[in-house]
């Protein structure tokens, strides 16, 4: 259970409240949501690697860190939407589509045990590069930015439909259909 992966996956859920705040203070302090939100992205990939390469894979881990991914994601898109730099659609679809997908998890009894698809993975990378380009865009000053990270949000809130789909369906079954844990 105390695995290195596993204590990412915790500073990832501490993260989150502080990258949210930061997110809402946007206008004050633009460099500490960019920050913040960046490091907690890269939590996500960080704990991924760690596994395979150190090869401490766990039940924990395997609940915690969708677990974290999603309660990140949807509570950053809701900063992120407060304060107009997230299109509320973009919001919604996240929410709905994850509802969805964490009901026919728990009634199926299969948390933990969907796979990372391809559409998944992108749609992942997408959402938190696109979200650091659109905090970027403040931090720097530099609007183009944050209206490339706008189109790469909105891109990858469509792959997140498609990933719903895929994940909705593995989780009816009940059963893994590929390598890694979904994100």
């Amino acid at each position: 259970m105390l695995t290195v992966p596993n204590v990412v996956s915790v500073v990832r859920f501490a993260l989150i409240v502080p990258a949210v705040l930061a997110v809402l203070d946007i206008d004050e302090r633009p460099v500490r949501a960019l920050v913040l939100v960046a490091l907690f992205s890269l939590t996500d990939w960080v704990d991924g690697a760690l596994a395979r390469a150190l090869r401490q894979r766990s039940r924990v881990g395997e609940v915690m860190d969708p677990i974290a991914d999603r309660l990140g994601t949807v509570a950053i898109a809701v900063a992120a939407s407060i304060v107009g730099l997230f299109p509320w659609w973009v919001l919604i679809v996240i929410a709905v589509v994850d509802v969805v997908v964490g009901i026919a998890t728990l009634v199926r009894r299969s948390l933990g045990t969907l796979r990372v698809t391809t559409v998944g993975k992108a749609k992942t990378a997408l959402l938190m590069v696109g979200t650091v380009l659109v905090l970027a865009g403040p931090a720097w000053s530099t609007p183009e930015v944050t209206d490339v990270g706008r189109v790469m949000v909105q891109v990858a809130a469509v792959l997140h439909v498609l990933a719903g789909v895929q994940y909705f369906r593995q989780a009816l079954r009940g059963q893994a259909d590929a390598g890694g844990t979904a994100r």
